[in-house]
């Protein structure tokens, strides 16, 4: 798996690589957002994310919509966010497929998408692994 991530990336002699960013797709209304964010005993995969070299590595970003049942709108994203907004709107990267889940951008090129806790382990750190093994 972390061969065909790898390949996701632009080998060393493109240039120098981008900064990462992770974005977690969210709403407030998600039993599953909350787990992830931690605010149910047990839960806190964020927080444990966050504390790891691989959260520590990335720019990570949330955007959270009101309802699970809305469509994400423009005021969902503040202003640094905007250019998420585009590329959400018109599926540019593909549909968000569930929450929470993830896109990992290399500058704004899109590279890997996690839908679910349960899909972080599998996709979301082997592209992070990957683009920090990176010059």
């Amino acid at each position: 798996m972390l061969c065909a991530v790898g390949a996701l990336f632009p080998t060393a002699s493109a240039g120098a690589k981008e900064p990462l960013t992770v974005v977690y797709w969210s709403a407030r209304d998600c039993r599953w957002c909350t787990w992830w964010e931690g605010s149910i005993i047990g839960s806190g995969g964020e927080a444990k994310f966050l504390a790891s070299a691989e959260g520590k590595a990335v720019r990570y970003v949330v955007i959270k919509k009101p309802r699970l049942a809305a469509p994400f709108a423009e005021e969902d994203f503040k202003p640094d966010q905007r250019w998420l907004w585009p590329r959400v709107k018109n599926e540019t990267d593909g549909k968000i497929k569930g929450y929470p889940s993830f896109s990992v951008y290399e500058g704004e090129k899109f590279v890997a998408y996690a839908l679910g806790e349960d899909e972080v382990d599998g996709k979301l750190l082997p592209a992070i692994r990957a683009w920090m093994k990176r010059p």
